[in-house]
């Protein structure tokens, strides 16, 4: 299982969207500068949970167009 899938599952488990990623749920949710984007900024990559609601939008944008 792949960060991308894991971070999905942990949103849905946690109420969100099927189609979003437990990054861009906490960046949309409570900007991109709360403790638990910093810490992924940290570990996995810079900027880490803006990229993610960054693609996520624009996936969604794709879809309503």
């Amino acid at each position: 299982m792949n960060f991308y899938r894991l971070s999905g599952m942990l949103n849905r488990l946690c109420g969100g969207r099927v189609d979003q990623t437990f990054c861009a749920r906490m960046a949309e949710q409570y900007g991109t500068q709360c403790l638990f984007c910093r810490v992924m900024h940290r570990l996995v990559e810079p900027n880490h949970c803006m990229i993610e609601l960054v693609n996520w939008r624009g996936r969604l944008r794709g879809k309503r167009a």
